[in-house]
């Protein structure tokens, strides 16, 4: 129920395919798709737990920002971390 705003729920590459570039180019796709869609906003959630560091460098490197954080969210320590990406200004990934 958002104008522009798409939820990236979930991307899930084989661990014995990481650093292959499949991820990035799922996510890309997803990009794309929300832009031809009449989106604008990409956002995706992950824990703040050491073993989603990894995601968490993931969604940065691919130009994501974190645009919140709820402490405590999933369990005392492990925070709900939301990152977010503008994918289209004008129709144009940037």
């Amino acid at each position: 129920m958002t104008d522009g705003t798409f939820d990236l729920y979930w991307i899930a590459v084989n661990p014995a395919k990481h650093r292959h570039g499949i991820g990035k180019e799922l996510l890309h796709h997803a990009e794309e798709l929300a832009v031809k869609q009449g989106g604008r906003l990409v956002v995706a959630e992950t824990s703040s737990q050491p073993k989603y560091e990894a995601t968490r460098k993931f969604y940065i490197r691919n130009r994501y920002q974190e645009v919140a954080r709820i402490k405590d969210y999933y369990k005392i320590g492990d925070d709900l971390v939301i990152y977010g990406k503008y994918v289209s200004q004008y129709g144009v990934l940037h």
